[in-house]
């Protein structure tokens, strides 16, 4: 991979030695999830269709964590998970991902409480319609609907995005459309900071179509054939600005310190040096945490053996900006 002298990258933690990790890659390599990922638009929507099943939105009964359910344009769910009976200062959107095809789990949720535990904050987290009958722009548009019923409760610097997968690319365009909402006059503020987990794109230049053909032979999860059908999912049939489908090349002026997650073994590391370079031009900071030999997403799957030291520098990144807002 090739970044420019000017980007920040750092090393990420892991237990890639662990030996129940290499254990766990090896059953995952075996059970073959790219798969489900790979074939024409019609196959793949398939495939996610069988899976979503058991995948939609469930008002959660237990009494592990307060909920509220925010309806969002009339329709769609943000789910508000917080550890007491009163709002908290700070808040995190939490954004799923799923490559836009699949819904989330009763892991999610489970993992939104924790979140919230450890960072003693609100967790909101919205079930965005997907690419099986609607685009990506309305996705980016539900998620911003959500942000601005959280800039009701939230000051904009107590709120952090937080995403993985497509969720990240969300997070990602969010920024996008918010810089496109503010030119046309409408005073948006923007969050506080932002951690996307292992964001992808639609690939366009020959350096990133290089590098994900390269990565993907590593990649234990997604098919690099994927990558190109995604623009045909996307797009729903309907004309999608390509600024939405190619989110590393967005518009990320004025975007907040962002710090990517990626394991140099997956195929979607490929966009890490297109995003940091978009970031540098829009004037905007961002850092890419690198996990030598991990794969995708690993940076939030804690309860993989290897994978809870990334998780736990997230959580402490979170607490570290709510502490130092706090004394401002």
């Amino acid at each position: 991979m090739t970044f420019s002298k000017q980007d920040t990258v750092v090393s990420a933690p892991t237990g890639i030695n662990d030996p129940l990790y290499r254990l766990t890659r090896a059953a995952v390599r075996f059970v073959d999830l790219k798969k489900s990922m790979t074939g024409t638009r019609e196959e793949v929507l398939a495939n996610a269709q069988k899976a979503n099943k058991n995948r939609t939105f469930v008002m959660p009964s237990d009494k592990k964590a307060f909920y509220t359910d925010h309806i969002i344009e009339k329709q769609y769910h943000c789910l508000e998970v917080g550890t007491a009976g009163t709002r908290k200062r700070n808040a995190v959107m939490f954004v799923f991902g799923g490559g836009m095809i699949l819904g989330s789990d009763k892991a999610d949720v489970r993992l939104s409480r924790d979140i919230a535990r450890k960072t003693d904050s609100d967790v909101w987290f919205p079930y965005y319609p997907l690419c099986h009958e609607h685009d990506m722009l309305e996705n980016v548009q539900m998620i911003y609907d959500c942000y601005k019923k959280m800039l009701g409760y939230y000051d904009p610097e107590n709120i952090v995005l937080l995403g993985f997968s497509s969720g990240a690319a969300l997070i990602l365009d969010l920024i996008t459309y918010i810089n496109e909402l503010s030119d046309g006059g409408e005073s948006i503020p923007m969050p506080g900071f932002m951690i996307p987990v292992s964001p992808g794109s639609v690939p366009v230049t020959e350096r990133e179509k290089d590098s994900l053909h390269m990565l993907a032979s590593k990649d234990i999860a997604i098919p690099e054939e994927y990558m190109y059908t995604a623009r045909e999912i996307m797009c729903c049939g309907r004309d999608v600005p390509e600024k939405y489908l190619a989110t590393a090349h967005g518009d990320f002026r004025n975007a907040p310190i962002t710090h990517f997650y990626y394991g140099s073994a997956e195929a979607l590391y490929a966009f890490a040096p297109s995003y940091a370079e978009s970031f540098r031009k829009a004037g905007a900071k961002c850092i890419i945490h690198v996990g030598k030999g991990m794969h995708h997403c690993y940076a939030l799957q804690y309860f993989i053996p290897g994978c809870r030291p990334a998780f736990d520098e997230i959580i402490s990144l979170i607490n570290d900006h709510f502490s130092n807002i706090k004394g401002k």
